[in-house]
Parts: C-alpha cells; sequence; structure tokens
C-alpha cells in the first residue's frame, strides 16, 4: 500500500520537485517522503518553551484542585511499551520491525483527553496571568475546543468556540457542557479558522495556525518525555536512537512536539509526521517550500475520518519552525486510519480516535532501520469518546480492517 519515493539531497526548502511525488498527492496515493532535515532551533522558541514549561509549574496546584486525576496537578499522559502489537502488525505488515515499539498515551491526557491539552492549557493559563482579555474565541475540529473550551470558562473567560464540519457531536455537546458557547459551521477547518477570526471582536482569539503559546506548550512534552524514557532506564544516542511518529493536521500540535524532541534529544530523535491522503497541507508546504500552498490547489477535498487532520493548510508557524526538523513526511488514506483503530485495540486494548493512530504502521515504512531503534507513536485523542460512539467506531474500524486485509 505504500509507494517508495527516492531520498532528496537536500533539506525540504530546496529539495527537487520529481513529478511522480507530487502527481501521488494529487491522485490521494499513500505516500512517504523522507527529507534530509536540518537542527536549527530558533533561540526566541526555545526561550517561549522554557517559559511554557515554568508557567505549567506555576498552574499545578491550581490543576491539581481543579483536576484531580492528574498526578500533583501535572498534566501529563504515560508511554507504553507495547511488544504485542509490534508483533501484532509485523504479522500484518509481513515485516518484522527492528527495535522496541512504545505509545504515547496522549489519548488519556488529562483535562481534554488529546494532545491538545498540552498547548490549548498553556494559552489560557498565559493568556490569565495577562490579564488583558476576559473573552477567548477559538475555531477547531473539536480538540483544541475541548481544551480551550474546558479550562477558559473555569477561568473566567466568556469562551466561545467555532467547530467546522467534521467535528464530533458528542466533542460539541460536551463543551457545551462545559460552559463554552459553540458555534458550527459548515466548512471545514481553514474556512472555520477565518470566519472566527473575523467575528473575535474584543474576544482573544487563540489562532491555531499561528499561536506562539500553542506551540510553546505542546513543546514541553520533549523534557517530559526524555525524563519518562530515563525512568525506565532509556537513553538515546545517534547510535540508539528515537523515532517518534505524530499526527499532523495545521501542524502547531506535531511541530510543537518536535521541537520539544529537538531540544531534548538532539540528533538521537528522528521525527516522522503522518496526515490524511485527503489532506497532507504540511507535507505539500514542505515539499514544495511554499507556506500558502493548499491541498484544494491539487484537487483534494481535505475531508477525512480523521477530523482533527483535516485542513487545508499548513500553520505558517510551525512551517517556520519545525517543518526543517522533520525526517519524514507520510500519509493514509481513511481505510488504514480506521484499520489502525482495530488493530491498536485487538493488540494493545487501547481505543483512540482514527487521527490519533495515524502512526501505527509508519515504522515498517522505513528502510534500512537499527536494531537499537526505539519507535514511539504519539496518540492524540480518544479516551473521551462517549460510549456509543466507540461501539460505532469499533464496528467501521473492524469493516476497515476487513476491508484493507483484501
Amino acid at each position: 500500500m505504500t509507494m517508495p519515493w527516492d531520498r532528496p539531497a537536500h533539506p525540504p526548502q530546496t529539495a527537487p520537485q520529481p513529478l511522480s511525488l507530487l502527481d501521488g498527492i494529487a491522485h490521494s496515493h499513500e505516500i512517504s517522503w523522507t527529507p534530509t532535515p536540518e537542527s536549527t532551533l530558533a533561540s526566541d522558541i526555545v526561550t517561549a518553551v522554557e517559559e511554557a514549561s515554568a508557567r505549567f509549574d506555576r498552574f499545578a496546584p491550581w490543576v491539581a484542585e481543579h483536576f484531580p486525576e492528574t498526578v500533583d496537578g501535572t498534566i501529563e499522559s504515560p508511554i507504553q511499551h507495547v511488544p504485542e502489537t509490534r508483533d501484532f502488525l509485523s504479522r500484518l505488515l509481513q515485516r518484522d520491525l527492528p527495535g522496541e515499539l512504545w505509545v504515547k498515551r496522549d489519548d488519556a491526557l488529562p483535562i481534554s483527553g488529546s494532545i491538545k491539552s498540552r498547548g490549548g492549557v498553556h494559552e489560557v493559563f498565559r493568556l490569565f496571568e495577562e490579564k488583558q482579555h476576559e473573552s477567548l474565541s477559538v475555531a477547531s475540529t473539536g480538540n483544541l475546543a475541548l481544551s480551550i473550551g474546558t479550562v477558559g470558562p473555569l477561568l473566567g473567560f466568556d469562551t466561545e468556540v467555532h467547530m467546522s464540519v467534521d467535528a464530533k457531536q458528542w466533542k460539541k455537546d460536551l463543551l457545551r457542557s462545559r460552559g463554552a458557547t459553540v458555534i458550527e459551521h459548515p466548512g471545514l477547518f481553514t474556512e472555520t479558522v477565518a470566519a472566527a477570526r473575523h467575528s473575535a471582536g474584543d474576544a482573544f482569539f487563540i489562532d491555531d495556525e499561528n499561536s506562539l503559546g500553542l506551540f510553546a506548550g505542546y513543546a514541553v512534552a520533549g523534557q517530559r518525555l526524555k525524563e519518562q524514557f530515563e525512568a525506565e532506564g532509556k537513553n538515546f544516542t545517534p547510535d540508539n536512537p528515537l523515532y517518534v511518529y505524530l499526527p499532523c493536521g495545521v501542524g502547531g500540535g506535531p511541530g510543537g512536539v518536535a521541537f520539544g524532541m529537538k531540544m531534548a534529544f538532539g540528533e538521537a530523535v528522528s521525527c516522522h509526521f503522518v496526515e490524511p491522503t485527503a489532506s497532507p497541507c504540511m507535507l505539500l508546504g514542505a515539499f514544495t517550500g511554499n507556506p500558502d500552498v493548499t491541498c484544494a490547489d491539487y484537487g483534494l477535498s481535505g475531508r477525512t475520518i480523521a477530523d482533527g487532520l483535516a485542513v487545508q493548510s499548513p500553520s505558517p508557524l510551525a512551517f517556520e519552525h519545525a517543518a526543517h526538523l522533520v525526517s519524514g513526511f507520510h500519509t493514509l488514506n481513511d481505510t488504514t486510519f480506521l484499520a489502525a483503530v482495530n488493530w491498536l485495540e485487538r493488540s494493545a486494548s487501547i481505543i483512540a480516535e482514527p487521527s490519533a493512530t495515524a502512526g501505527l504502521t509508519i515504522p515498517w515504512r522505513l528502510p534500512d532501520l537499527p536494531d537499537t531503534a526505539t519507535h514511539l507513536v504519539w496518540l492524540t485523542g480518544g479516551s473521551l469518546i462517549p460510549d456509543q460512539d466507540k461501539d460505532r467506531l469499533r464496528g467501521q474500524a473492524a469493516t476497515a480492517s476487513l476491508h484493507w486485509q483484501r
């Protein structure tokens, strides 16, 4: 199912553009592109990440009071070794995977049950400390809205969330129950962002495409992950590398995490972004060197079962500060997204959103992996899915798995 592409000789900004890759993207093929990454980290962003880490520490007592499910007020998720999943997928994909397979359980992250708890909650904390605004506005496919729409009202903000057509109904209902005002839009994410930005008025618009506060909050994950692996007796070097696989929509979440990974692990980490075949906006931006590219330019609809990844254009902030750090860009179709939900639950008893399972099969695409490699698949959301929706998702995933294996 994977179409291999040659590694270009240059970073994404100057990479040659073989027609075959863009043609594959335009025809919605599952593809992988592995550019040569750079490791340059902007010093002002490093400072912002350090400030974000300190801010999380300051708010820990408040978090512990309002969210007792956290450990001492730390918004963090565990890592989990899943050898049974590695063995299951090795049989399914008919290739052994060198090294260990782990998952990062942001599907169970406190507050919003997704990676968005990192960036979204941090940005609300930052705005609360500034004390310059009384109301907040945000546009989202769902998970970012859940983080901001949960913490914002608790800290006294009037919170308005604009949700695109692909947002799940249960997320809208949960937000309303937590005190946020939900405004529904008929368009996809990029159109919803534009409409929300235009109507924000006096509210502070938390811009998923350009927010340094969101980006820095995500990046705090880097040092924390390093400490988690050290507690497991694992340290990484270029000869004993860590590969991290991240679902990618607009790019802020995975971009921030990738930046944090490079801060923590340097050359020992290799970051890979995974997007839907219908909306590979970060791949297109990195490959063409054009941050203003849209998926519609290549005839792609942007509609996908992976609702959090249904984005037409990359984040300019993430493009500038993270695209060059990425070692691989990969795409999946909806059948693979859904089938991976089934495979993860069957092998590890973890139920996650389709978008969260994006990285699950990607390690098997990579050539010449060392036996010393450790692979970490970042699960970005899923624990708050209502039981009725979980049952529906299980049925869809089982059907997709059967279809995929044919």
